[in-house]
């Protein structure tokens, strides 16, 4: 049986933000695409991390102050107080909440091996990269359609 590569079954449709986009601008691409998260990519578009929906709603669940995020600074001691009113993290860049940790994957690699590593890792995705470069994502269903293949 000829080998079924993860380049025969990836999409190379990618949604992507950059390391600057906000978390609102994420908020409304993952949106748009009724998507779960999306990779990070710099001028390259070699892969600095993903943002999923849970990063975002941890990052809307915690809010930060304004003396956290320098919005209001102060070493006054009678100003202190306005240091920790809560700000909206919406303009938040998103390279400081996404998830450095990814799984990537050659195109050239079987798919069985994809699934075992997707299996290990309990992921529903991986980052299909060459030369350190996205090409492609590969998922579950991806690999479904493989099985169906076979």
């Amino acid at each position: 049986m000829p080998t079924r590569r993860v380049a025969d079954y990836m999409s190379t449709k990618i949604v992507s933000l950059a390391p600057e986009s906000t978390v609102r601008e994420a908020e409304g691409v993952l949106a748009e695409h009724g998507i779960g998260g999306a990779p990070v990519l710099d001028e390259r578009g070699c892969v600095l991390g993903v943002v999923s929906q849970r990063d975002l709603v941890r990052i809307e669940a915690t809010p930060a102050t304004a003396g956290e995020t320098g919005t209001f600074y102060t070493d006054m001691e009678e100003l202190r107080d306005l240091a920790e009113v809560p700000v909206e993290r919406h303009g938040t860049p998103v390279e400081t909440i996404m998830n450095r940790s990814v799984l990537e994957i050659s195109p050239q690699a079987d798919v069985a091996e994809a699934a075992r590593t997707m299996r290990e890792h309990r992921v529903h995705r991986l980052l299909v990269t060459e030369d350190g470069v996205l090409v492609g994502i590969l998922s579950a269903l991806d690999l479904l359609r493989a099985l169906a293949d076979s």
